[in-house]
Parts: structure tokens; sequence; C-alpha cells
């Protein structure tokens, strides 16, 4: 995934959230080692096996997984900062 993909993807999740599966509202740092390595979730960039799991807190619809391998989370992290308030950091 390149930075523009992953731009995308962030507006994507942000304007359509329900694409992503619910996440339960008390989820631990547990829960998300047990879905990144045990459930065998694709990554939503690239289609391989996820090894990396966020929560996304959505306004609209509340917590939602976020699965991601290694390579489409650090893009994704770093679109995130260079577009969270529209300048790099």
């Amino acid at each position: 995934m390149n930075a523009t993909a992953a731009t995308g993807l962030l507006h994507l999740i942000s304007a359509e959230p329900t694409l992503l599966a619910a996440a339960p509202a008390g989820a631990s740092g547990a829960d998300l080692h047990r879905r990144a390595r045990d459930e065998g979730h694709l990554c939503l960039g690239c289609g391989a096996l996820a090894t990396c799991v966020v929560i996304v807190n959505s306004e609209k619809v509340g917590p939602r997984w976020l699965d991601l391998c290694s390579g489409c989370w650090y893009t994704v992290r770093q679109a995130n900062d260079t577009t969270a308030d529209g300048a790099e950091r």
C-alpha cells in the first residue's frame, strides 16, 4: 500500500465505518493480541494475513476492528500522522 492508498483508506473508514467488523466496547490489550495472533484475519489494505490490529472508535457506529499487516499498518500510521491536521507532524 502506498501513502495515497493509505490516505484513501482512512477517508473510506471515516465515511463508512460499517465496512469494519464491530469490536467490543471494553476490548483489552489481550483482546487485541488474541485477534492479531490467533484469529487469522486478513489485512484490509492488501489482503495478506493481518499481524496488527487496532480499534477505530467511530462516532457513528461505535468501536470497530481494523486488521492490517505490519507493512500496511506502518503506511496507514504515516498517512494518519500526515492527514490528521493537514500537515506533517
